[in-house]
């Protein structure tokens, strides 16, 4: 017989390894919860991981945020796969695409735009690579994709990330591009970004008062007029979308008489701004007529049923012929669709702002401005007739052709109808990042090792773009900036689109472009 202690030692230690192998399954069961988030995202070292049901944070490219990605998401990992190869060999940083990435049924962007957005900025991180478009091709630039969720919603955590990548030694973080919603999330990033002194080259955010104040890109403005220093942009303002339409009404043979439609929920920095411009600028046009307000979708949701049956019947009670449209693009659609059942005995035009939509694909829109005799003028990024003009026609950018050469050499097969390139979001894109490379080689000085540089020291450039020597050759215009610029693409074009479209016209050989003065309404 067994002795009794024997008996219980045994006892003792299978309890002991019961509860050892208790504890592992509890740690094994707590890791997994604290990690869920990433493994449902990619796993753990991707970059990525769940929150609220969407699959945020910063990749490589290895993770595709959505299937409309895979192609341009390859490309781009591969390219950061080849720079990967280099360490040690020569300077490595990082350019991110900050942005929305990920898409709700109803919300401020769709697959198509941010397909075109990152296909673009891939253009230019080959071409920043690959030529000497934007300086010495060194440091190599690797690309991150950055998703804040559909609404934006998550970008506290994404911001992290970024800050972390800024401070790190062997490929730091240099610049942030994208952010292309002009909402107030939008300013919040764009702050604390500028407290670590990444510098910000925004894509497609139009809002007065998201860029530096007037004395460069410290100036946050004042009180009245707060804006976010550190922020340059490549699309135009909504004052200088609005100062082009101004151009546009008086070139027309009669005087304008217009009516503003204002979307007056709050807060929309887009939406408030713009109305800002069109009193600023466009109010001798606007005189004695009541503003039109509606309480708008802004970023998101579907316009109810009945939206204008008010505003547009108020709108034809006047005697305007021209409607300054202040609202998102989802209004604008039900907005013309109310005015088919108005009361309207006459030809109306519709103006308004976009930086990267093209109307011409819209069936149901093109419909009711032919069966309306409705004019649709817009202030945008691009002209779709840019596409087929001869080289060194007067109203194209110098650098679109290269741009457009670019981007078909990379993306022709997967963008047959060109429905991304004309609507003006691979453009942007492409020059945000374009703008960061110039900056980014600009601190390149004889005789230093290759040592990567800091965003500090990025940042500190983009003021010093406004030479012959360092102007940036972009897709939209030969741009520069100035502290003097509040954060403006100084020789940015700003084509007027009108519909019914003339395929067959050429571009107007003197379009507006942005000369710097009158920055702010």
């Amino acid at each position: 017989m067994a002795d009794p202690a024997d008996v219980g030692g045994g006892n003792r230690r299978r309890s002991l390894l019961l509860s050892g192998a208790a504890a592992l399954v509890l740690a094994v069961v707590a890791t997994a919860l604290m990690l869920g988030d990433r493994f449902t995202c990619g796993g753990p070292g991707s970059g990525v991981r769940e929150i609220q049901g969407e699959c945020v944070g910063v990749t490589d490219g290895s993770f595709e945020f959505a299937d409309e990605f895979e192609h341009v998401s390859g490309l781009i990992r591969a390219e950061n796969e080849r720079i990967d190869a280099l360490a040690g060999g020569q300077s490595i940083v990082r350019v991110a695409f900050l942005g929305t990435l990920s898409f709700e049924e109803v919300g401020p962007m769709d697959p198509t735009r941010m397909r075109g957005a990152l296909e673009g900025a891939y253009t230019a991180q080959i071409r920043a690579n690959d030529t000497r478009a934007y300086g010495d091709p060194t440091p190599q630039i690797q690309l991150v994709l950055a998703n804040m969720g559909g609404r934006q919603g998550s970008w506290e955590p994404v911001v992290e990330d970024l800050v972390a990548m800024a401070q790190d030694e062997d490929r730091p973080l240099v610049a942030v591009t994208g952010l292309g919603v002009s909402i107030e999330s939008t300013k919040s990033v764009a702050e604390e970004l500028h407290r670590y002194d990444i510098p910000m080259v925004s894509s497609a955010v139009t809002a007065d008062g998201l860029a530096h104040g007037p004395e460069g890109i410290d100036d946050a403005g004042d009180e009245e007029n707060p804006a976010s220093p550190g922020v340059i942009r490549v699309a135009p303002s909504n004052n200088e979308y609005v100062k082009a339409l101004r151009t546009y009404l008086e070139g027309l043979d009669e005087p304008a008489r217009a009516v503003i439609v204002h979307d007056q929920t709050e807060p929309d920095l887009f939406v408030s701004t713009l109305k800002s411009a069109y009193d600023a600028h466009l109010s001798a046009y606007t005189e004695g007529r009541s503003v039109q307000t509606y309480r708008g979708t802004t970023v998101g949701d579907t316009p109810p049923a009945g939206l204008f049956s008010d505003v547009s019947g108020n709108v034809c009670a006047t005697d305007a012929d021209t409607i300054l449209f202040a609202g998102r693009a989802p209004d604008l659609d039900a907005f013309l669709d109310s005015l088919r059942y108005s009361v309207c005995d006459r030809d109306m035009r519709v103006l308004f702002v976009s930086t990267g939509m093209s109307m011409l694909n819209q069936e149901e829109e093109m419909r009711i401005v032919e069966e309306q005799d409705i004019t649709l003028v817009y202030a945008t990024g691009v002209d779709p007739r840019w596409n087929d003009a001869p080289a060194g026609s007067p109203g194209v950018p110098e650098g679109y052709p290269a741009f457009r050469d670019a981007y078909l050499e990379h993306f022709g097969e997967q963008d047959p109808d060109l429905e991304r390139l004309a609507n003006g979001y691979a453009l942007v894109n492409h020059d945000a990042v374009a703008v960061a490379a110039a900056a980014l080689r600009m601190t390149n000085e004889q005789g230093n090792e290759p040592v990567a540089p800091k965003a500090e020291a990025v940042r500190d450039r983009l003021m010093l773009l406004n030479t012959r020597n360092s102007q940036v050759t972009a897709g939209g215009g030969t741009l520069s900036y100035s502290p003097e610029g509040a954060g403006e693409a100084i020789g940015r074009y700003v084509p007027i689109v009108e519909l019914p479209f003339d395929a067959d016209a050429e571009p107007k050989s003197e379009p507006h472009v942005i000369d710097g003065g009158e920055s702010t309404p």
